[in-house]
């Protein structure tokens, strides 16, 4: 069976800095890759002015 030609949703992450990657190893990223951020899965508490 062949599968359609298109868009595929690949598994990736992104950081509040707005960096997108896409990680090679299955596990959560601990940091992310362009600011180093250990808290790029959370969401900002307080946004600057």
């Amino acid at each position: 069976m062949k599968k359609p030609i298109g868009l595929v949703m690949l598994p990736g992450c992104r950081c509040r800095c707005g960096h997108e990657w896409f990680p090679r190893e299955k596990e959560k990223p601990r940091v992310c890759p362009k600011c180093k951020s250990a808290n790029w899965d959370r969401p900002k508490k307080f946004e600057k002015k």
